[in-house]
Formats: structure tokens, C-alpha cells, sequence
């Protein structure tokens, strides 16, 4: 984490307001007599360190710090402030959520092209496929080439389930690309559409096989997950051992920080070499 910069009257003007002019800085108000803030306080750490801004702290519980509670008339704590070119731009005042925290700070902090591609994954997260679709299509007519825009359209097409207009995105990315691994992921993906239009299935672990695969081409990962989970368990080797095969692929689309990742390989570990 960012460490905070502690703030008082004598390096207020070369800590804060400076700084300020050329990149808005956050100043963080704390009290020990206020305890439930220093959530907020650790989230100001956490955002600093992946935003990159400056973070002010002023313990109000020091007697000589009393003066900045009327100098910006802190009525409550948490008490933020985000300051540019000298000015208050925005003050959170209260608690309030880590994603509306999030959202706040990034509207200063994040590019232009940085918060098109967080609002497009939000819109995809949501399963909100057509909106981020149009974004996504207005945002590439001017950056055509952009594959962290494309490997994102792909994923709004999975989702509206045009899977030939996903494969021939897909299909551009090279060796070379940043976005490679995810694009061969989501192109693995494609399987579990095709398994999901099959309509003669047999045999309990074919069933199975084929529920986890809809659940998958919906979207629907934790579910899916859990139902090839359920299939390794009843017959980990059947057909060349796909369930654990299928839950790599997924691994590999969520990537390897993803909560679901992180959960359902320790249990499919478990049942693999335990």
C-alpha cells in the first residue's frame, strides 16, 4: 500500500495545495475517538497505491490540527476531500461503500481510455452485453487496434450469443499480444457453446458435462464451477478427465486472482491428489 503523508499547518501548502496544481491529491480527516473510519482510511491506502495519488492525512486528534475541522467545516468522519489546482473538487463525507469509493476516486485519477474500459466491464459484469457493445464498437473507431477493447467486445458478443463474430476477434490475437492467454481462454470458451446446442445427450456424466457447459456459456461461472466440480467427484477420469480440463479453461477466463479461481482450485486440488 501507498504510505499516507501526515499532514498538519506547516506542510499543508507544500504537501497538499502544490502538489495539487499539477495532479489532484486526497486529504483523509481521522480521529481515534471515530473508530469505524479506519476502514476508510485502509481503502484511501489501497486506492492510492493502484490510482497512484497523493494521500493527506490529518489526525484531528492532535490539539494543534483542531483548526482545520472549521477551515473545512468537518461535520462528521470519515470526512475526504479531493482537492485540484488548490480547490475542493469533491468531499465524502460519512461512510459509504468501497465500490462508490472506488467510483469516486477514479473519475479523477483514471484516463479517459482507463474509464471507458472500467465502465465497459462493469456494463459486462451487469450482463448488460448490447450496452457494451455500443461503447465498446464507438470506442475502437478510434482506436481500432486496441486489444484490451477487443478482447472486451468478444466478451459482449459471447454474451449475445454471436459466437462467430467472438471467434473471428479472437482469432486475430497473436503470441506477441499482452492480451494473448485471454484471448486462447475465451476462445476455449467457444466449446462450451457448441456442447450447450447439443440435444442428444446420455449417460449421467455426459449430463453433467452438459449442464456445467450451459451454466458456462451463460456466464453463469460459480454455477458451472460447481457442477464440473460435482462431475470430477462422481467420475473425475470420465472422458479424458473433461471436468477438470473444463474448470482450467475457466480458470484461465476469470484469471488467477479471481475469488472463484482461488476457491475452486483448492477443492479441485482436493479431490485430484487427495
Amino acid at each position: 500500500m501507498s504510505q499516507p503523508i501526515e499532514i498538519n499547518s506547516h506542510n499543508f501548502d507544500t504537501q497538499i495545495i502544490a502538489p495539487s496544481k499539477e495532479k489532484p491529491v486526497v486529504l483523509y480527516f481521522s480521529s481515534s475517538r471515530h473508530p469505524k473510519s479506519e476502514e476508510t482510511g485502509l481503502l484511501l491506502q489501497k486506492y492510492a497505491s493502484i490510482l497512484g495519488f497523493t494521500l493527506g492525512v490529518v489526525n484531528l486528534d492532535t490539539p494543534e490540527n483542531a483548526q482545520f475541522i472549521e477551515l473545512f467545516r468537518v461535520q462528521s468522519l470519515p470526512d475526504v476531500r479531493l482537492i485540484s489546482n488548490g480547490e475542493i473538487v469533491d468531499a465524502i463525507s460519512g461512510l459509504i461503500s468501497e465500490e462508490e469509493l472506488k467510483t469516486r476516486l477514479e473519475k479523477f485519477f483514471l484516463s479517459n481510455e482507463k474509464q471507458l474500459l472500467v465502465e465497459a466491464e462493469g456494463l459486462i459484469q451487469q450482463k448488460k452485453w448490447d450496452l457494451a457493445l455500443i461503447l465498446l464498437d464507438e470506442a475502437l473507431q478510434t482506436a481500432p487496434e486496441d486489444k484490451k477493447l477487443l478482447i472486451l467486445k468478444a466478451k459482449a458478443l459471447l454474451g449475445l450469443g454471436k459466437i462467430d463474430l467472438a471467434k473471428e476477434i479472437l482469432s486475430l490475437f497473436t503470441e506477441v499480444d499482452d492480451e494473448f492467454k485471454t484471448a486462447r481462454s475465451l476462445l476455449e470458451l467457444l466449446e462450451f457453446h457448441a456442447e450447450a446446442a447439443k440435444t442428444d445427450i446420455e449417460g449421467i456424466e455426459a449430463q453433467i458435462y452438459h449442464e456445467a457447459s450451459v451454466l458456462a456459456s451463460q456466464n453463469e461461472y460459480k454455477m458451472a464451477l460447481s457442477r464440473f466440480l460435482d462431475l470430477a467427484q462422481v467420475n473425475k477420469s470420465w472422458n479424458d478427465e473433461a471436468a477438470s480440463k473444463a474448470m482450467l479453461t475457466l480458470f484461465g477466463v476469470l484469471g488467477p486472482k479471481h475469488e472463484l479461481t482461488w476457491e475452486f482450485r483448492a477443492r479441485l486440488n482436493t479431490i485430484l491428489f487427495v
